[in-house]
């Protein structure tokens, strides 16, 4: 029974902790609630295009496999492009893998249900420890978005991209997001298998 228990709890274990790249979350996945960068579009009610996104150093090498990130719908169409980029002294290099684009929480931002989870893994997003990448937001031509600051106390590289112009570069806060790998198919498995083992163990008691 005891072995049963260590196979089940090691197996937990992996299964739970996905490998992090990079977290700009604050402690307990807290956020700026109430402030964000604003991404939007030239058809929206602000009449400009604002692409923006900020700069960061990954922690690991391997496959983003998920994207959390907190990310707030105002007016317009609920949807975000995002894409990765490799850093090129310090300003935006080539595009790492492809553009992911999805929904955002309809009328969220300010109410506290900006955090969305999604599967990034068709992407193509690799990276490597110790490498910078940047992160930018797109949103819909008739949308007005906003992408919650950070409460991790850091201050990031910042560029913003207003209506299709040059990129513009600054020091600012960073925007909460966390990139991560998906737990390995094989913890998935080992996990399976002690709750399969368990509950044999129990029906024979």
């Amino acid at each position: 029974m005891k072995l049963t228990l260590i196979g089940l709890g090691l197996a937990a274990v992996s299964l739970s902790s996905a490998q992090v790249f990079v977290n700009t979350f604050g402690s307990g996945d807290t956020y700026n609630t109430g402030s964000g960068a604003t991404i939007s579009g030239l058809g929206g009610v602000l009449a400009s295009e604002e692409v923006q996104g900020f700069r960061f150093q990954v922690a690991n090498s391997g496959s983003v496999g998920q994207m959390v990130i907190a990310m707030g719908h105002v007016t317009g169409t609920p949807q975000v492009t995002m894409r990765l980029y490799a850093d090129n002294s310090n300003t935006l290099g080539s595009q790492v893998g492809s553009d992911y684009t999805t929904n955002v929480n309809s009328g969220s931002f300010g109410s506290g249900t900006e955090v969305i989870t999604r599967d990034v893994s068709a992407a193509g997003w690799s990276v490597t420890s110790g490498q910078n990448y940047w992160l930018l937001a797109q949103s819909a031509n008739d949308a007005w978005l906003a992408w919650n600051f950070s409460t991790d106390g850091n201050t990031y590289s910042r560029v913003v991209i207003t209506n299709g112009g040059s990129p513009g570069y600054f020091d600012s806060p960073g925007m909460a997001v966390r990139l991560e790998a998906v737990p390995e198919p094989a913890s998935m498995v080992a996990l399976g298998a002690g709750l399969l083992a368990l509950a044999r163990r129990r029906r024979k008691a």
